[in-house]
């Protein structure tokens, strides 16, 4: 159950993440729920359950000061919208600010200040803008979600074969169900002070452990073949996938093969105060949709 009685404020609620940590907020017992986004009729049924609903965008900043009044406790999802975030991140935190917010939480990623993943500095501008602001903060650096691998097996197993260019570095995948549980915890704990949490899942995968387990699960061989991030992007581009996205995934791709994805740590688990889903049980629940 909630053990603080303020009002806590989610970002990009009608978001995959964002209704997670809704539902999880409800879970828990809390009572004094605003969820923000740019469709508010996408979030109906939370709106039914008592959840208040109001319009924002982040790059309506007007926008923002008046959605955040009466929150107390604000959760920054980061959006999507790359090469923009950190004007759209600090118009979101300045509102925070004029909206009498006591603490800000930030969705970031992993090792922001270090990781050579192409739009990391926008995660690390997003962090040093909440750490001039003055107010308490938490920020929730989490690392590569496992279910970004489904459609990413999914490849792998029609063609027998997972390209990538991680080498033989690992990452500690964490599922996006952990990611949000952990962050309905840190909205609602009673800790004081700030926070920068590293947020992982239970266990270190290689690409070629990857390989050998999907290809038990499946019955069918499958491999990896080791390519360059310059191979990838173009491999990835070539599929109709956009440029800037291509080049990204591909830095994810050099980021375990530097190591700096595989970390295990406890913070999400402690926030939960529950085991967290490895990759093997994410993948077996999920068995259908990769054969399919």
């Amino acid at each position: 159950m909630s053990t603080i009685s303020e009002t806590v404020l989610v970002t990009g609620a009608s978001g995959h993440l964002g209704k997670i940590i809704l539902e999880e907020l409800l879970k828990k017992g809390h009572n004094k729920i605003i969820a923000t986004t740019r469709k508010p009729e996408s979030l109906a049924d939370f709106a039914r359950r008592g959840v208040v609903v109001r319009k924002a965008s982040f790059d309506d900043p007007v926008s923002l000061v008046s959605a955040f009044q009466g929150a107390d406790r604000i959760l920054i999802i980061s959006t999507d919208n790359i090469g923009n975030r950190i004007p759209e991140h600090s118009a979101a935190v300045d509102a925070a600010v004029k909206a009498g917010a006591k603490r800000i939480l930030y969705t970031s990623l992993t090792k922001a200040d270090e990781v050579p993943v192409t739009f990391a500095f926008e995660h690390e501008g997003t962090e040093e803008k909440i750490k001039q602001s003055g107010l308490a903060y938490t920020i929730l650096r989490n690392n590569m979600y496992s279910d970004y691998l489904i459609p990413k097996l999914q490849h792998a197993i029609s063609g027998g074969t997972i390209y990538g260019s991680g080498g033989s570095g690992a990452c500690a995948y964490v599922s996006r169900t952990d990611c949000a549980k952990a962050a309905a915890a840190a909205l609602l704990s009673s800790e004081m002070g700030n926070k920068i949490l590293e947020i992982s899942g239970p266990k270190a995968w290689t690409y070629t452990e990857l390989a050998k387990f999907v290809s038990e699960l499946v019955g069918k061989p499958i491999s990896y073949v080791d390519i360059s991030a310059e191979e990838l992007s173009r491999a990835l581009a070539g599929a109709g996938i956009p440029k800037p996205m291509a080049d990204a995934l591909a830095s994810f791709d050099v980021s375990i093969r530097e190591g700096y994805l595989k970390e295990v740590n406890s913070s999400a688990k402690d926030l939960i105060g529950e085991e967290l889903q490895d990759v093997s049980v994410l993948l077996k629940e999920n068995k259908s949709l990769l054969v399919s």
